[in-house]
C-alpha cells in the first residue's frame, strides 16, 4: 500500500450525507395575484379596506406604546397622548367598518 495514494473510502463507517430536501412533501406552489385581480374590487371597497388597515395599525401601535409609557415610565403626558391617538384611530377604524357594512351591496 502506497501512503501517497488515497484509499477508496477513508471513513467507511461514516453515514452518508443527510439531504434535508428528503423530509416531507414538496411545498405547494401559489400563483401570485396580478393587477387584474384588483379590477374586480370597487374603488369604494378598496378605499375602506386600506383605510381600515392603516387605522388598525396606528391604533395598535399607539395604544400599546401609550400603555407601556404610562406603566413602565409613569409618563402620563406622552403616554396619555399616545393613548388618545390610539383611541381616535380605533374610532376611525370603527367608522370604516360601519361604512363598509352599511354601504349599498349593488355598488360592489
Amino acid at each position: 500500500m502506497n501512503p501517497l495514494e488515497e484509499e477508496e473510502d477513508p471513513w467507511p463507517d461514516e453515514p452518508e450525507e443527510f439531504d434535508p430536501e428528503s423530509l416531507g412533501p414538496d411545498p405547494p406552489t401559489v400563483e401570485q395575484p396580478d393587477a387584474a385581480a384588483m379590477e374586480d374590487v370597487s374603488e369604494d371597497a378598496a378605499r375602506l379596506f386600506f383605510g381600515a388597515v392603516v387605522m388598525a395599525n396606528v391604533a395598535l401601535f399607539a395604544l400599546s406604546l401609550g400603555a407601556m409609557l404610562v406603566y413602565f415610565r409613569g409618563d402620563w403626558e406622552l403616554g396619555g397622548a399616545a393613548l388618545a391617538v390610539g383611541a381616535v384611530a380605533t374610532l376611525f377604524l370603527g367608522r370604516f367598518y360601519w361604512q363598509f357594512k352599511t354601504r349599498d351591496p349593488e355598488t360592489t
